[in-house]
Order: structure tokens, then C-alpha cells, then sequence
């Protein structure tokens, strides 16, 4: 099994396709929610966040500067927080 959420810093490659796809933002929040049947990647531009893990409360913080990958199905049910205004640029299925 692939790690739920792998948390890096991008290459320089990365970086500059993930800031030309879509940028989602969001203000301080906490939600549920559950993966679906996609990869999700992005680059984090603003602020800080985390995912929690229902399953085991394992817990994977990302920041400004920081690529992160969400694996389709692995987490199942989490939650989101955001724990500064965060801004993110985002592509699902990156590397298909």
C-alpha cells in the first residue's frame, strides 16, 4: 500500500506546472470529507494546513512550499483543517 498522503518539497519542474493549473483557497476551517477515486497533487503557495486520518488519527501537515499527493482511496474518510488562509495549485491524476 502507497502512502495515504505523501508530503515533499517539489522540484523546480513541479512547482512551475502545478502554478499554472487551478489554485483553490481557503480560509481557517475544519471539515470531513472522504478521497475519491483520483490522485490529487499540489503545491502549497499561502499558508498551512493538515489532514487527519479517521481510520488511525495519523496526521500529515503541509505548508507553503510543500507538494502534497493524496492517493486515491488510501485515506478513506479524514478531516481537513486549515490552519492558516491557505492557497493551493492543484492537478488530479498528475502523472497519468
Amino acid at each position: 500500500m502507497k502512502k495515504p498522503v505523501w508530503v515533499r518539497k517539489p522540484t523546480e519542474e513541479q512547482k512551475a506546472r502545478l502554478e499554472a493549473c487551478n489554485t483553490w483557497e481557503r480560509t481557517p476551517d475544519r471539515w470531513d470529507c472522504t478521497r475519491d477515486e483520483r490522485e490529487e497533487t499540489f503545491y502549497v503557495a499561502e499558508g498551512r494546513g493538515l489532514v487527519e486520518l479517521a481510520a488511525d488519527g495519523t496526521r500529515y501537515r503541509f505548508t507553503v512550499g510543500d507538494l502534497v499527493t493524496f492517493q486515491p482511496h488510501e485515506a478513506g474518510e479524514w478531516a481537513w483543517t486549515v490552519e492558516e488562509k491557505i492557497k493551493k495549485h492543484y492537478i488530479f491524476d498528475m502523472n497519468k
